[in-house]
């Protein structure tokens, strides 16, 4: 495993806990067992900026996925 798979998947692995995370924050904050909109409006701030903020690290994570894969089936067709 080269340098740029590890780090796809290091990255791959801290955001699937950061989105763990977020799942487990909003879900604690259901009312009698229910999920609404109303539920979750305090925490619209904090979820926007947790997004701005992600946002810097998804887009180059998925262009090394995409130079991952190309670099594998550019291999795959050398032979």
């Amino acid at each position: 495993m080269d340098i740029w798979s590890k780090i796809f998947w290091q990255v791959g692995t801290v955001l699937a806990v950061v989105v763990l995370i977020v799942a487990l924050v909003a879900l604690s904050n259901a009312e009698d067992g229910r999920l609404t909109v109303e539920s979750l409006e305090h925490l619209s701030g904090t979820f926007t900026a947790l997004y701005n903020t992600l946002i810097i690290v998804i887009y180059p994570w998925l262009a090394l996925g995409v130079f991952i894969f190309i670099r594998f089936i550019s291999r795959l067709m050398r032979g």
